[in-house]
C-alpha cells in the first residue's frame, strides 16, 4: 500500500490528524445526543408551561364572560319581562336592567330570546339601540336551528362558535337558558367577536407553536386555522365537526391522546404531555382541562420550529472547540518534528551507513531522552557485532546437535499430551452432555413461558441460568376457580442448584394438592417442613445447609383476589396509581435453621383495575454493573418498573432485558436471573 511508502513526517502528521478527527467524532456525537435530550427537556417544559398561561389566560376572562351571562339569565327581572303577554312593547326596567348588563359585557353587548314569541332582541355597539325584536326565529329556517337545540338540549348554558345569518355576524355566543320554576321561557346571553377572541387568546407570535381548544367531546372550537373549527357544535347543530383525533396520524396516538384527556379531566389544572404525529409532523401535544368551560386548552410544538433552546451559545461552542482542536494539532505537530522526527532522521542515516559496513560512522550526540537511549544502543551494538559474527557459526552448530537430540523427545512427549487431551475431552463431553440432558429435564418439568401464557395471556419469563442447569424455577397450577404462581430461588446454582429445584418442585406439588382452600402462608410453612424432611440425612447427620426463597400467588378468580405469600421474595404490583411492593417475610424455606412453625404472612390485592405484578429474584436485584461496581439495588430497580409499567408485556421483557445488560456490562453474571411479569384485568 502507497500509506507504508510514505515518511515518517508524513505518518506522524497523518497519525494525529486522524487522532484528532477520531476525538471529535465520539464529541460531536455525544454533543448531539445531549443536545437532543436537553431539547426534548426544554421542549416538554416550555409546552407544559406555554399550556398552563395559555390555559390562565383564557380561563379567566371567559369564566367571567360566562358568569355574567348567568347572571343575566338569572335575573328576576328578565323573567317577569319574558312572562309578561306582550315584551315587544318593552319595559323600562328591563332595559335599564340590561344596559348595566351590556357595559360589564366585554364586547359591551347583550341577546334576549323569548321562547314564547321568538322574537330575537339585541343591543351592540355597532347597531343604533332598540327595545324591539332584531327578528324572529322560524322552526323552519336552518339558520335558527341552533336555537331550538339548545332549549332542548338538558344543559343549562353552552359555548357556541356561530355564524348568525340575520346578524351576519361570528361571534363565540354564551348562551344560558332563562327558567321561571323550572319551565324553560327563554334564552339570554352576550357574544365576543370571534376574529377578536382568536387574537386574544388563540394567535401567538412563537413559532412553531399551535394553541387550539377543543370541547368535551375532542371537537375543535378554536384555532388559528379559522377552517377547523366546528362552528355550531356547541348547540349540537354544526354541519362541520373536525375532531381533534381525526388530524393525528397513527391510530396509537388516538388511543395516547384519549387517555391524556382522561387524565387531565381527573386533575383540572394539571397538564398532560405526549408525542403525536400532527400536521404531517411528530409534534409535542400538552393539554389542560378548565372545567368551569367544559374546555381542553391544547398546544402543538412543533420541536423542528419551536425556539426552545437558544442556539447562539451552541455556534459559539462549537467555533471555540474548532479553534482549540486547530491550535492543539498546530503545536503537536511542531513538538514531534522537533522533538523525534529529525533526531530520528539523523540517526535513520546512520544506521544506514552501518547496515552498508561502514562501523566508523559518526553518530549524532546521545541526549537524555529516548532516541539518546536509542543512539547509545547503536554505539554498543557496533561493538558487539563482531562478536557476535565470530560466535555465530560455533553456536549454530551446537545448537543444530541439541535440536536433533531434543526432536525425538518432544515427538514422543506430543503424542502422550495429545492422548491425554482426547481421554479429557471424552470425560468432559460426556459430563457436559449429562449436564444438558438434565437442563432438558429441568426445562420440561418446570414452567415454560408459552405453557404460561396459557393460564395468564398477558405474561412473560426471563430466566437466564449462570450455569447450563438454574437454581431458579418458575411453578404453576390452575385449578378450579383460579391459578397458582411461584417463583423460587434454591441454593445455589448450576448442578447443585438444578437438584435442588427438583426437590423444591416435589415439595410444592405436595404442598399445593388442596389449593385454593388454605392461605399461602399455611402452603409455605408446610413446604417448608416438607424440604427439612427430604433434605434430612441418616440418623445422627442432621440436616444439609440447603434450602430455598419463594414467592407464591393464588388468584381466586370468583372473588377478583390475589392472595400473596414470600419467604425472602417480594410482590411487586400496580396500576394507575403506581407501584407498591409486599415484602417477603425474612423467613427460608428447608434449612436446618428454618422455622418449621414460622407464621408466613398471606397478603390480599383486589383486582379493581388492569393491575401489573412482577416476581423476581436476587439475581437481578444483586447483579453488580461494570460501571459503578455496586449491586442493581432494589430501588433502582423499582423505579425502572415505574417507567415500563404502562407498555405491554412484550415490551417490557425486552426492556427489562435490555437494561440487565447495559447494568452488568462485561461483569460477571453473579447468580440465576429470573423475572416474571403478568397483567391481571377486573
Amino acid at each position: 500500500m502507497r500509506l507504508f511508502n510514505l515518511s515518517l513526517r508524513t505518518k506522524s502528521i497523518m497519525a494525529l490528524i486522524l487522532s484528532f478527527v477520531l476525538a471529535l467524532g465520539p464529541a460531536v456525537l455525544i454533543g448531539s445526543q445531549v443536545l437532543e435530550k436537553a431539547r426534548a427537556h426544554f421542549g416538554m417544559a416550555y409546552a407544559k408551561n406555554f399550556t398552563l398561561l395559555s390555559a390562565q389566560k383564557i380561563e379567566s376572562p371567559v369564566t367571567r364572560e360566562l358568569a355574567l351571562a348567568k347572571r343575566f339569565a338569572d335575573s328576576v327581572v328578565m323573567e317577569k319581562w319574558l312572562e309578561e303577554g306582550n315584551p315587544t312593547v318593552g319595559d323600562k326596567l328591563f332595559f335599564q336592567e340590561a344596559e348595566g348588563f351590556r357595559r360589564d359585557f366585554r364586547d359591551n353587548n347583550y341577546f334576549v330570546i323569548n321562547r314564547k314569541t321568538l322574537a330575537y332582541y339585541l343591543n351592540s355597539p355597532d347597531r343604533p339601540y332598540s327595545q324591539k325584536p332584531r327578528y324572529y326565529l322560524n322552526h323552519d329556517n336552518p339558520d335558527d336551528a341552533w336555537f331550538f337545540s339548545t332549549m332542548e338540549n338538558p344543559e343549562h348554558f353552552n359555548i357556541n362558535m356561530n355564524y348568525d345569518a340575520h346578524l351576519d355576524e361570528t361571534n363565540v355566543w354564551f348562551n344560558v337558558i332563562v327558567k321561571n320554576q323550572g319551565k324553560r321561557i327563554g334564552l339570554a346571553g352576550t357574544g365576543l367577536n370571534l376574529g377578536d377572541f382568536l387574537q386574544k387568546f388563540i394567535s401567538t407570535q412563537e413559532p412553531g407553536v399551535t394553541p387550539m381548544i377543543v370541547d368535551s367531546e375532542g371537537l375543535i372550537q378554536a384555532h388559528p386555522n379559522r377552517n377547523l373549527i366546528s362552528f355550531g357544535s356547541g348547540s349540537g347543530t354544526g354541519k362541520d365537526r373536525h375532531f381533534l383525533r381525526e388530524r393525528l396520524l397513527d391510530p396509537g396516538d388516538v388511543d395516547k391522546l384519549e387517555k391524556a384527556m382522561q387524565k387531565v379531566r381527573k386533575d383540572p389544572g394539571s397538564v398532560e404531555i405526549l408525542w403525536a404525529g400532527l400536521s404531517g409532523r411528530e409534534q409535542l401535544l400538552a393539554m389542560s382541562w378548565i372545567p368551569e368551560l367544559k374546555w381542553y386548552v391544547v398546544s402543538a410544538v412543533d420541536m423542528k420550529a419551536a425556539r426552545v433552546m437558544d442556539h447562539a451559545w451552541i455556534t459559539a461552542a462549537a467555533g471555540g472547540m474548532s479553534l482549540i482542536f486547530g491550535i492543539l494539532l498546530f503545536v503537536f505537530g511542531y513538538a514531534v518534528n522537533r522533538l523525534v522526527l529529525r533526531p530520528l532522521n539523523r540517526l535513520t542515516q546512520s544506521a544506514t551507513a552501518l547496515a552498508g559496513g561502514d562501523y566508523d560512522v559518526s553518530l549524532p550526540p546521545a541526549g537524555k531522552d529516548e532516541i539518546g537511549d536509542l543512539s547509545r544502543a547503536f554505539s554498543a551494538m557496533v561493538d558487539q557485532v563482531k562478536a557476535y559474527t565470530r560466535n555465530l557459526e560455533k553456536k549454530v552448530w551446537e545448537r543444530t546437535n541439541e535440536l536433533e537430540n531434543q526432536s525425538t523427545l518432544l515427538k514422543e512427549a506430543r503424542d502422550e499430551a495429545e492422548e491425554a487431551s482426547r481421554e479429557k475431552t471424552e470425560i468432559l463431553d460426556n459430563v457436559m452432555e449429562s449436564i444438558h440432558y438434565a437442563r432438558t429435564i429441568q426445562q420440561a418439568i418446570l414452567t415454560g413461558e408459552a405453557h404460561l401464557k396459557h393460564i395468564i395471556p398477558e405474561s412473560f419469563i426471563l430466566w437466564t441460568p449462570k450455569d447450563v442447569i438454574s437454581g431458579d424455577m418458575v411453578w404453576s397450577r390452575t385449578y378450579a376457580d383460579g391459578f397458582a404462581l411461584a417463583v423460587m430461588d434454591c441454593t445455589g446454582h448450576g448442578v447443585p442448584g438444578g437438584v435442588m429445584t427438583m426437590a423444591a418442585v416435589s415439595s410444592i406439588d405436595r404442598a399445593t394438592s388442596d389449593i385454593g382452600e388454605k392461605p399461602p402462608g399455611a402452603i409455605l410453612c408446610e413446604i417448608s417442613r416438607i424440604v427439612q424432611g427430604m433434605l434430612s440425612s441418616q440418623e445422627n447427620s442432621g440436616f444439609s445447609e440447603d434450602g430455598l426463597d419463594l414467592g407464591l400467588c393464588v388468584y381466586c378468580r370468583s372473588q377478583g383476589t390475589l392472595y400473596f405469600a414470600g419467604s425472602r421474595i417480594s410482590l411487586i404490583y400496580g396500576g394507575e396509581k403506581g407501584l407498591a411492593e409486599i415484602r417477603g417475610d425474612r423467613q427460608s424455606l428447608g434449612y436446618c435453621s428454618s422455622d418449621p412453625d414460622f407464621p408466613f404472612q398471606s397478603h390480599a390485592v383486589s383486582i379493581n383495575e388492569p393491575t401489573i405484578f412482577y416476581l423476581v429474584t436476587d439475581g437481578i436485584i444483586d447483579q453488580v454493573g461494570e460501571e459503578t461496581g455496586l449491586p442493581l439495588g432494589r430501588m433502582r430497580f423499582m423505579s425502572f418498573l415505574n417507567t415500563i409499567m404502562d407498555k405491554n408485556i412484550v415490551e417490557q421483557k425486552q426492556d427489562i432485558r435490555e437494561m440487565f445488560e447495559a447494568h452488568q456490562g462485561k461483569e460477571e453474571q453473579r447468580d440465576d436471573v429470573t423475572a416474571v411479569g403478568f397483567r391481571l384485568y377486573q
